[in-house]
């Protein structure tokens, strides 16, 4: 208890002694004209004498440009990669696309002695005649039939060139075709652009006819469907059958076509 007391009565003494020697210093800056003040500047200026040396910022900026000339390159890289990857996609979707058409087409043929040549449309000029891709370089020839995927003719080749052929097809006003009925009865096809004319040359027909073929009678590589007319008018005159279609599938850019030939 008498340690604790001890210990206050120092620190009043230690304060008084603070304010006493405040105190004191205050009233001899007074009577002195402010000496102890002006002794002390009112402020303090901090110079600084460190320099950056010029090569390390030289070597800064130089890092920096040599950084963002990498961001660039690398950037470069990355979009050359991805336009790559977008050509790879879209030929792994054609290949996916012809894949798919080979195997409806195998589906739908029942002759597996040939080769089927894939080919498509690369435009179509004014008279209404389509040019394919593929020619002498395939071996093509005039006349070589042109079917679908599902084996069915939409035309044939009229002229040949190097790598690329005229389609005839049922749009062309220049179409001329010969076919056979399921009872060997010979039909000629024409075309006026808009509808197909399906006319036979014999006077036995007795029945309705319905699907017609080629046939290797006028040249043609083998027998591929062509149409079947039973869905369709059909009149007769004097035993000869004529037939009007109406031509309401396009072929397009799109259509997966083949050409059959010998192997």
């Amino acid at each position: 208890m008498q340690s604790s007391q001890v210990v206050g009565v120092r620190k009043y003494v230690v304060y008084f002694l603070f304010i006493f020697l405040s105190g004191l210093l205050s009233v001899v800056d007074y009577f002195s004209n402010k000496t102890l003040s002006n002794f002390i500047p009112d402020q303090l200026s901090l110079i600084s004498n460190f320099q950056v040396s010029d090569r390390l910022i030289q070597n800064e900026f130089s890092n920096l440009t040599s950084s963002r000339a990498d961001l660039i390159a690398e950037n470069i890289r990355l979009k050359e990669e991805l336009t790559n990857l977008r050509v790879l996609y879209v030929e792994n979707q054609e290949l996916q696309d012809n894949i798919d058409s080979y195997k409806d087409l195998i589906k739908n043929i029942s002759d597996f002695e040939l080769t089927y040549y894939a080919t498509s449309l690369i435009l179509k000029n004014s008279t209404d005649e389509y040019l394919i891709s593929g020619g002498r370089d395939y071996n093509f020839e005039p006349g070589d039939l042109v079917i679908n995927e599902t084996g069915y003719i939409v035309g044939y080749l009229g002229e040949v060139f190097n790598d690329y052929s005229i389609l005839e097809s049922f749009n062309s006003t220049n179409f001329n075709f010969r076919v056979l009925d399921e009872n060997n009865n010979v039909f000629e096809v024409s075309s006026n652009g808009k509808e197909l004319i399906f006319s036979s040359l014999e006077s036995t027909l007795n029945s309705k006819v319905s699907n017609l073929f080629s046939d290797i009678t006028f040249g043609h590589i083998g027998k591929f469907p062509i149409i079947n007319l039973e869905p369709y008018e059909q009149r007769k005159l004097n035993n000869k059958l004529t037939v009007t279609v109406p031509i309401e599938e396009m072929l397009t850019f799109q259509s997966k076509l083949f050409i059959p030939k010998n192997k």
